[in-house]
């Protein structure tokens, strides 16, 4: 069976950028386009949809990053990364927050880092793309087996209703912020708290260590220095021990490295210091929980369908058992 050809878009009129993407696979079995403006790429992408968009951030009529704002709106699930010969801790903080796949500046060897990260990137939205198909599916095969299984219909659904987890969690929601200065963590704490989360300070990385260690936290505000640890070190082990927690990532020393560690080790959001508006804060921090609820959701559905289908295997099965018992019965 012939292997489907992979299309990427290229918003931009450096050659090398499209001859990178060329290479990605084989001329066989990549198509490369390019065109040189936002306009131009939302007008091709209306009209056939590819499977990786790459854009310089500088565009002529609109930047790099509206143009990923949009494409966001119209393919969530498009693999999207951004290019830039002039890069800034800002435009790619934006980028994280814009889910980009990846922020890469153009130097010598970057036509390797993005064919790397292309093809990283497809993998990863290709896996995602077929769990979604099969929990379709799988979701399509439930409904069939439950019109097959009429008789027991009515039962299912009052044992779905009996078994289901809560629909949300209980309590408030809890909250760490790591920081070495002391005066942050109680600026955060009293903001936080404030707006109902519980929220617990550490002013080190051993100090959250130990915390994280013992407590499970929807969310976790970490300095990028600590001065016993660095903070981006810190989201991975955060992530070692609750791989659901999510975390924000602070400094006041922005930087492009530090934007693009963040992004690649879990972070999924960044925060600048000192805050000048403290209402970026509370937005970051509502995003961040919004993507919680989410997942929760999403958990809960799998749940339904994976206790619902189990045990109605479970009954059939006995059913099955007790006819086979009496038909073997004298």
């Amino acid at each position: 069976m012939a292997q489907r050809t992979t299309t990427i878009l290229v918003v931009d009129d450096d050659e090398r950028v499209a001859q990178a993407c060329a290479d990605l696979f084989g001329r066989d079995q990549v198509e490369v386009a390019t065109v040189g403006s936002g306009k131009a790429a939302l007008e091709r992408i209306r009209r056939a949809r590819p499977d990786a968009l790459v854009t310089e951030l500088d565009l002529p009529g609109m930047d790099g990053l509206t143009l990923l704002s949009q494409v966001r709106r119209m393919h969530p699930d498009m693999v999207c990364i951004v290019l830039t010969g002039v890069p800034s801790a800002r435009s790619a903080s934006r980028a994280l927050r814009l889910d980009a796949d990846d922020y890469i500046i153009k130097e010598a060897d970057s036509a390797d880092q993005l064919r790397r990260s292309l093809r990283r990137a497809l993998r990863q939205r290709k896996r995602e793309v077929e769990v979604k198909q099969l929990l379709v599916e799988l979701a399509e095969l439930n409904e069939a087996f439950l019109e097959e299984m009429g008789n027991l219909h009515k039962a299912n659904l009052e044992l779905e209703q009996r078994l289901a987890p809560p629909m949300s969690r209980t309590g408030a929601w809890k909250m760490l912020v790591v920081d070495d200065e002391a005066p942050t963590v109680e600026l955060l704490r009293a903001l936080l708290t404030n707006q109902g989360f519980e929220v617990d300070g550490a002013n080190s990385g051993a100090e959250a260590r130990q915390l994280f260690g013992e407590y499970a936290y929807d969310l976790v505000l970490t300095d990028k220095n600590l001065g016993d640890a660095n903070g981006v070190d810190l989201i991975k082990e955060i992530h070692a021990v609750h791989p659901e927690t999510r975390v924000l990532l602070m400094t006041g020393f922005a930087t492009v490295e530090s934007a693009v560690d963040a992004m690649h080790y879990g972070a999924v959001g960044y925060l600048r210091k000192p805050f000048q508006d403290l209402d970026v804060v509370i937005e970051r921090v509502d995003e961040a929980l919004d993507d919680i609820k989410d997942e929760r959701e999403k958990a809960r559905y799998n749940y339904q369908l994976r206790t619902r289908n189990a045990e109605f295997v479970n009954r059939f099965k006995l059913l099955k058992t007790k006819l086979v018992t009496l038909q073997g019965d004298p």
